[in-house]
């Protein structure tokens, strides 16, 4: 079961990156709300509008870069979630082969199917571990 091990992998880095991406956004946050403090804003651009030139160049410099990294691993990560959707459909996909392989039964894979479907709503990874469990009970 190949792509059903690769969806996991993906699952475990799918955590971690979310980790991450969690502590960057806190201190994305953090560093704004410095920026307010000290009489400015962040644009959408991720920009530093400093109205009454109250905030060091080199400030302003090192938070925009800080800024820019964020904003492009938010952009990444969306990215990612478009990988892990696919490998999660091939993963349900070679469940539901092998199933249709193995018992023939067009009504097993669909009821797999349709329970794997509302398991997902709420766990992805939860849902393909049922398909394999499913798998292993044939």
């Amino acid at each position: 079961m190949e792509k059903v091990k690769k969806f996991k992998e993906l699952c475990s880095e799918m955590e971690r990156r979310e980790k991450n991406l969690n502590e960057e956004l806190k201190e994305y946050i953090q560093k704004a709300n410095n920026v307010c403090k000290l009489g400015g804003f962040v644009s959408y651009e991720d920009k530093i509008i400093d109205p009454f030139d109250s905030i060091p160049d080199e400030l302003k410099k090192e938070y925009e870069y800080i800024f820019s990294q964020i904003h492009e691993h938010v952009r990444s990560q969306f990215q990612w979630n478009n990988e892990i959707n696919q490998a999660y459909k091939e993963a349900q996909d070679e469940i539901l082969d092998y199933v249709q392989q193995k018992t023939q039964s067009q009504d097993m894979v669909n009821h797999i199917r349709q329970t794997m479907g509302r398991i997902a709503q709420v766990n992805r990874l939860v849902a393909i571990e049922y398909g394999e469990q499913s798998i292993s009970n044939i």
